[in-house]
């Protein structure tokens, strides 16, 4: 992030044009930092009914429940609920603060985008600073605190851009997931829950119940990616939120993404995004930084 806010601040917007109530517009927004367990929406006991929120976390972490299963929300995780909902989110026991931005829209255009993310997605999303949902809402963020939301007309553009930035972002997150085969999305969410230990295509393969032959070319099919192409794109993602978020060592980012070494994360890093992870770190310092 090239540029914070100055200082936290909500903002909220009660703008009467039905029309554009209707299509898309902004309830509120803001940038918050919570470090009480105080903090606690419980979304089946909420009266703003007919809103939609999308919260980032900055820093800090929270956690969100949602039917019954809980998720944490660190740096670069996102969460998009519906008003009314069954879902919580709150600071929990573990966490001494919990930073992040929020966006609260309404309107059926909203509606129903939202909808369609939850559905091809799910409602909890990581996000790296650097992407245009992210990018949009801090322009927000500088234009509410300048003052410069000043009418109905230009908040639902800003409502209906950043339902679209989101909603763009989310379909090339996982474009054509719904088409795969259930074998194949066994195999991906296999690696997404454990690419941080050592395991490999074959792994890959034996959650998927197919022979490592026949999975391999099934994924390429589905995915345009070879399993250990898919593989090293989400060690690769992670290794950049990192460098990015943490001052972890390139030795602690190699374990904690399932390398066995430093030297061959390098190796692979440098290969994927041709620079080396020293150099990204130095090029992309303070994309995401503590507000303090």
């Amino acid at each position: 992030m090239d540029q914070l806010p100055l200082t936290f601040g909500s903002y909220g917007y009660r703008f009467s044009d039905p029309k554009l109530q209707k299509l898309a517009q902004i309830w509120s927004l803001g940038w918050d930092e919570q470090a009480t367990p105080l903090y606690d929406w419980d979304g089946t006991n909420r009266r703003d009914t007919g809103k939609f929120i999308f919260q980032y976390t900055i820093s800090g972490h929270g956690a969100i429940e949602i039917n019954g299963e809980r998720h944490p929300l660190t740096a670069g995780h996102a969460f998009i609920v519906n008003i009314p909902g069954d879902y919580r989110y709150f600071l929990p026991e573990d966490s001494d603060k919990w930073e992040f931005m929020y966006l609260t829209l309404y309107g059926d255009v909203v509606e129903m985008y939202w909808n369609e993310i939850q559905a091809n997605i799910g409602p909890v999303l990581n996000i790296p600073p650097d992407a245009a949902p992210v990018r949009y809402l801090l322009q927000l963020l500088e234009h509410a605190a300048m003052k410069k939301i000043s009418n109905a007309h230009q908040a639902s553009g800003f409502a209906y851009q950043f339902t679209m930035e989101l909603f763009h972002y989310c379909s090339n997150l996982e474009k054509n997931l719904s088409q795969w085969p259930e074998t194949i999305i066994e195999a991906a969410m296999y690696a997404k829950n454990h690419y941080s230990e050592d395991i490999s295509p074959d792994d890959m393969a034996e959650a998927s119940g197919m022979s490592r032959y026949h999975f391999t070319r099934q994924f390429k099919q589905a995915t345009d990616r070879t399993p250990i192409q898919y593989l090293t794109d989400l060690r690769i993602n992670k290794a950049k939120e990192l460098l990015q978020n943490t001052k972890y060592s390139t030795d602690e980012i190699a374990a904690l993404i399932g390398y066995k070494n430093a030297n061959y994360f390098n190796k692979v890093f440098k290969k994927v995004t041709e620079t080396t992870p020293g150099k990204f770190r130095e090029a992309n310092r303070g994309a995401m930084c503590d507000h303090h």
